[in-house]
């Protein structure tokens, strides 16, 4: 649940925290959107659209109406990741991922022990398996906050670096027996920001969006282009992000926010044009009230329709046996496509 409307004087930490201050990685590439970004950083948007409906579709009470009549129920996460003790993070789409036209979703999850290894889940989209789990492969241990497919590679980041691994390799692990051998990446790169998550960079090209995330300040993402070998490339673009940010995507010319923090508290669903470089006011985003908890968020085209799939950390331990989390969600819910952006315009 975002607070009532941040004074000035925090607006002006957020200008530090989310757009002043950049690692030496990225400071020289994007000296001209730094500029950009030195206005005041205003409020957040109060006034996300809260009024509740009568949903049905996921546990606990209504977020919002518009978020009841926007999304639906998908696959389930794997009880294999619950059972196992992972936490899930990131949400990623992968098309055709063993070229039988079956689709999946990655989910990119860190174990609840400290010092426990990290993993990718693998959930069938599509065709005859579709809700089925792949199982798991195991990574080193990482936050795991965001995962991408994208340039022949998957994408995993945390803790102010990102891991990837051929989508040979992943394709390998999930099609095969599941072994508990950790499997070490083919490269690591350190990023600008902490890699909190990671979104598909959308428009031509093999492109993607790492960000950081704060609970009470407005914050930055960065993109990157990639390569033939996996290494990424900052391409000088630089945005402002919502405070408490846990996942993107983009769909045509919208990005997608997802905010959450706090099992107790609703999360958000945010709309905002990608031609905007200022910061995020009433005026340049449009917002709903959604479930406790929300992640990663993940696009892409299956079986011909666009979707937009959302991801809960809800439907894990210690969360879902807490009575105050609000929306104790194990499955995936999804939204069209242009139906989520064209919610911008719309009043709040």
């Amino acid at each position: 649940m975002l607070p009532t409307r941040i004074t000035m004087s925090i607006a002006i930490a957020a200008l530090v925290a989310g757009g002043a201050v950049m690692p030496a990685t990225a400071q020289s590439a994007s000296a001209s959107t730094s500029a950009s970004m030195s206005v005041s950083a205003l409020a957040e948007d109060a006034n996300c659209r809260t009024t509740t409906g009568t949903q049905e579709f996921y546990p606990g009470e209504s977020a919002s109406e518009t978020y009841d009549s926007t999304f639906h129920n998908s696959v389930a996460v794997p009880q294999g990741l619950y059972d196992g003790g992972f936490i899930p993070q990131g949400l990623a789409y992968w098309n055709n991922w063993d070229g039988t036209t079956e689709d999946v979703l990655l989910i990119s999850a860190y174990h609840s022990s400290s010092d426990g290894a990290s993993a990718i889940w693998g959930i069938a989209l599509s065709g005859p398996r579709r809700g089925q789990s792949l199982g798991h492969m195991l990574i080193p241990n990482t936050h795991a906050g965001g995962i991408v497919v994208t340039g022949g590679h998957v994408y995993v980041s945390g803790e102010g670096s990102v891991k990837y691994w051929s989508t040979a390799t992943v394709h390998a692990e999930l099609a095969g027996s599941n072994t508990n051998n950790v499997i070490q990446p083919k490269g690591t790169q350190d990023i600008a920001g902490k890699g909190s998550f990671l979104g598909l960079g959308g428009g031509e090209g093999t492109t993607l969006w790492t960000g950081d995330f704060s609970e009470t300040s407005h914050e930055s993402m960065w993109q990157y282009s990639t390569s033939s070998s996996g290494a990424l490339t900052y391409t000088g673009k630089k945005r402002w992000v919502p405070s408490k940010t846990q996942g993107m995507a983009v769909v045509g010319d919208k990005y997608i926010f997802s905010t959450s923090y706090g099992r107790d508290n609703r999360s958000n669903v945010w709309v905002r044009p990608t031609s905007y470089e200022t910061d995020i006011t009433d005026g340049t985003a449009f917002c709903m009230r959604a479930p406790s908890m929300m992640e990663g968020l993940a696009y892409g085209n299956s079986d011909g329709n666009e979707h937009v799939w959302a991801l809960y950390e809800s439907g894990a331990e210690p969360y879902v046996s807490d009575p105050t989390t609000l929306n104790k969600i194990k499955n995936i819910h999804w939204a069209g496509g242009a139906e989520l952006a064209g919610l911008y315009g719309l009043g709040d």
